[in-house]
C-alpha cells in the first residue's frame, strides 16, 4: 500500500489519515510564512527540526539529497569520508540514499504489527530556504523571482516561483522523550518498581522484534528514546463531603515509554559483509 507511506499521486495528499495530513499542513504553512526550519547538531545528515506558525517543533524532516552520502549533504564530515575514504564508503549491504523510504517502510512495519513503538513516519515533499540546495537550484529561484516581478505576465507562466520541493521522511515529533542512554545510567542506580520494569522489558522486546524483522543495521542508545514520569502522589478524599481534608495515601506507578527513531539504516538486500 504505497499510498499510506507518501500518499497518491499529488504530493502531500493523505486522504487516508486527515491527522497527519493537518500536521503536514502546519508546516507548509509556517514554512509559506518564512518560519525556517532548524538544522540538528547531532547526527552525519541533514536532520531539520521544523516547526508550526506557533513555533512549536511537531516533526523531523530528513531530505533524500541531504542523507549522509548525500550529494548535499550539509555535515562536511561524511564529505570526507567519502572523499578520502571511498574503500569504506557506507553499507555494502544497504541501497545509497534510500534511508527516507527505510525511515517510512519501518514506520509502517510497526503500524501493521501494533507494536506503538516508532513515531508515524511518511514520505512528503517540502522546500524552505534552510535546507541545503545548489547554487543552481538557488540561482534558479532568484532569476524566476526577479522575472515575475518585473515581468508579470511572462513570471505568471513558471510551474514554481521559489526553490523546488525536496523529497524526505517526515517524522512526528515526540515530546518529553531522552537519548536511551541517559535513563539506562539513571537505572542502574535507582532500580525501577517491579511492575513498571516489566513494561519496560515488554517494549524493549517490542523494538528488538521491529528491528529483526526490518534488518536493522544501526541500533545503538542515541537512536532510541525513553520518557520516564516518576511515581506521583494521587490525592484521596477521607471524606466525600470534605474536601479540604484529603489524605494524599495513594501513589501512582511510574510511566515509562519508548519511541524508536533514526530508522534510516534498515532494509538490507543482503547480509552485512
Amino acid at each position: 500500500d504505497y499510498e499510506s507511506i507518501s500518499g497518491p499521486i499529488g504530493y502531500n495528499s493523505f486522504p487516508n489519515d486527515p491527522e497527519f495530513a493537518a500536521v503536514v499542513r502546519d508546516v507548509e504553512i509556517a514554512l509559506d510564512l518564512h518560519f525556517k526550519p532548524k538544522l540538528s547538531a547531532k547526527g552525519s545528515s541533514g536532520c531539520y527540526f521544523v516547526a508550526d506558525k506557533n513555533e512549536k517543533t511537531i516533526a523531523v524532516y530528513k531530505p533524500k539529497d541531504e542523507e549522509p552520502y548525500g550529494h548535499l549533504n550539509p555535515k562536511w564530515t561524511k564529505w570526507m569520508h567519502k572523499l578520502c575514504c571511498p574503500c569504506c564508503f557506507g553499507r555494502s549491504c544497504l541501497v545509497p540514499n534510500q534511508g527516507y523510504l527505510s525511515e517510512s517502510g519501518a514506520s509502517l512495519v510497526d503500524q501493521k504489527l501494533g507494536l506503538n513503538v516508532v513515531p508515524k513516519t511518511k514520505v512528503v515533499r517540502l522546500a524552505s530556504e534552510t535546507f541545503n540546495y545548489s547554487a543552481l537550484d538557488r540561482a534558479k529561484a532568484r532569476t524566476k523571482r526577479n522575472i515575475y516581478n518585473k515581468v508579470p505576465s511572462v513570471g505568471k507562466h513558471f510551474n514554481r516561483i521559489g526553490l523546488p520541493p525536496k523529497t524526505g521522511s517526515f517524522q512526528l515529533f515526540v515530546n518529553g522523550y531522552k537519548d536511551a542512554d541517559y535513563w539506562l545510567r539513571r537505572f542502574d542506580n535507582e532500580a525501577l518498581p517491579e511492575s513498571t520494569a516489566k513494561k519496560f522489558q515488554h517494549l524493549f522486546e517490542r523494538l528488538v522484534v521491529l528491528d529483526y524483522i526490518i534488518r536493522n543495521t544501526d541500533r545503538g542508545n542515541d537512536n532510541w528514546l525513553i520518557k520516564y514520569e516518576p511515581a506521583s502522589a494521587k490525592a484521596q478524599s477521607s471524606s466525600h463531603d470534605d474536601l479540604e481534608e484529603a489524605e494524599w495515601s495513594m501513589v501512582e506507578n511510574p510511566e515509562i515509554s519508548i519511541s524508536a527513531i533514526d530508522n534510516g539504516l534498515a532494509f538490507p538486500f543482503k547480509h552485512p559483509d
